[in-house]
């Protein structure tokens, strides 16, 4: 019998022992801890995706200006900044050695062509003794080889002349275009080899009313790019103001340096007040994509799910969403099922009143007098902070955002004491 008694104390002690484990472990985990719904409006606002990149500024045309022939600078009528009209002379190279060959030129050509008046004369004469049979037809044949012979001769001459005449003005450098000298690459008494390549005498812009920017753009993000896209970009000259432009063209051909690949895209901007200059570095954002007043909820709206706890709305008084007026094969928004009002069945919501629906696709949380319901949406663009929303929401629409900490908490495990644990002295046991 005591042995029935001690094992019955024993029960006793560790059944009581389990329950206040039990209430140490779990108290305060109650529906009050669920916090009140944030929620946010439905906005109607503007949507755009974008791409970073890097690139230097360029003069849309520029033209750079050497010599075909060799020679001393004589003389310079242009420099660095100086504005210049097609045809003005800018530099002109020491003429005296062009002209003393042009001089011999046409004393050669000269030469040959009394040369070739003797032969000609020749010819006629022997012609004319063939003819009465005074002279052979060997005779004859040569005369004619001799002329024809002084004929080339003669148009040899003929193009050194204009040849020389040539050179001589190549010696006076004139500008091909209007615009403004970016460089000045000579001196007055600088010789300049015109040999393989032609050297580079002077640098000239075109117009600097209109500036190309050669971004540099990751091929990451190239498919993005088209001709066309407006495109806003900063210098380093001006941080505090803005340029616009637009995307002219997307080069094809690739650069790698240290693996990364990157394509040259050709961004054109106006500089009416020339602010802008060759060389500046410019960081630029492209427009990839742009949406004005665009049905827009934060991205975290997408992201939330409420705790568990959280009150749901009975689905027979949940409004239906927005519908569109006209509903085409290619949109993909499946309707809701006859028993899923709002995306869960009303039967689950009367069994189990917090547990949460289950939900596939894109949705978001809504609420109604402090209850949760979901709401299915088909989903747009995002710049990473705002989405747009196709179809499910409307403008003034309420979506939950995040949901609150408890407002009413039990005593957290650290405070709430357990029956078994001595107290602390002046501390009442409840």
């Amino acid at each position: 019998m005591k042995k029935i008694l001690k094992l019955v104390i024993i029960i006793a002690v560790l059944a009581g022992v389990a329950f206040g484990v039990k209430s140490f472990l779990f108290s305060g985990e109650t529906s009050e801890q669920v916090g009140a719904l944030v929620s946010t409006k439905v906005v109607s606002d503007t949507i755009r995706t974008t791409i970073s990149a890097t690139g230097t500024l360029e003069p849309v045309d520029q033209v750079e200006v050497g010599t075909q022939v060799s020679g001393d600078i004589a003389k310079i009528n242009a420099d660095f900044n100086s504005k210049v009209k097609k045809g003005q002379v800018i530099a002109e190279l020491d003429k005296s050695k062009l002209k003393s060959t042009l001089k011999t030129a046409i004393i050669s050509y000269n030469s040959a062509e009394n040369d070739l008046k003797f032969k000609q004369s020749t010819y006629d004469r022997i012609k004319k003794l063939a003819e009465s049979k005074s002279a052979s037809a060997v005779e004859l044949e040569q005369a004619e080889y001799n002329l024809n012979a002084a004929k080339y001769s003669m148009e040899q001459r003929k193009n050194e002349v204009a040849q020389a005449r040539l050179n001589l003005s190549y010696a006076t450098i004139k500008s091909p275009i209007d615009g403004v000298v970016l460089k000045r690459a000579v001196d007055v008494g600088q010789t300049v080899a015109a040999s393989m390549s032609t050297p580079t005498l002077f640098i000239i812009a075109k117009d600097l009313v209109q500036m190309k920017v050669m971004a540099a753009v990751d091929e990451a993000d190239i498919g993005q790019v088209k001709a066309g896209q407006r495109v806003t970009f900063t210098v380093d000259a001006f941080q505090n103001e803005t340029f616009n432009g637009s995307v002219q063209e997307v080069r094809l051909n690739p650069t790698t340096t240290s693996n990364v690949v990157t394509y040259t895209v050709v961004i054109t901007a106006e500089n009416p007040e020339q602010k802008l200059l060759p060389g500046m570095t410019a960081t630029c954002t492209i427009v990839t994509q742009e949406i004005t007043d665009a049905v827009s909820i934060p991205v975290k709206a997408l992201k939330f799910t409420p705790a568990q706890g959280t009150p749901m709305l009975d689905p027979k008084d949940m409004p239906r969403p927005p519908r569109p007026t006209k509903v085409t094969e290619s949109d993909n928004f499946p309707p809701p099922p006859p028993d899923m009002n709002g995306g869960f069945s009303p039967n689950a919501g009367a069994k189990k009143k917090h547990k949460k629906p289950k939900l596939e696709g894109d949705h978001v949380w809504i609420s109604i007098n402090g209850k949760a319901a979901p709401r299915p949406v088909k989903i747009g663009i995002s710049d990473g902070v705002n989405v747009q929303i196709l179809r499910g929401l409307s403008v003034g629409d309420s979506v939950v955002v995040s949901q609150e900490s408890a407002s009413k908490k039990s005593a957290s495990k650290s405070d709430v004491s357990s029956p078994f644990m001595p107290q602390r002295p002046g501390k009442k046991k409840k």
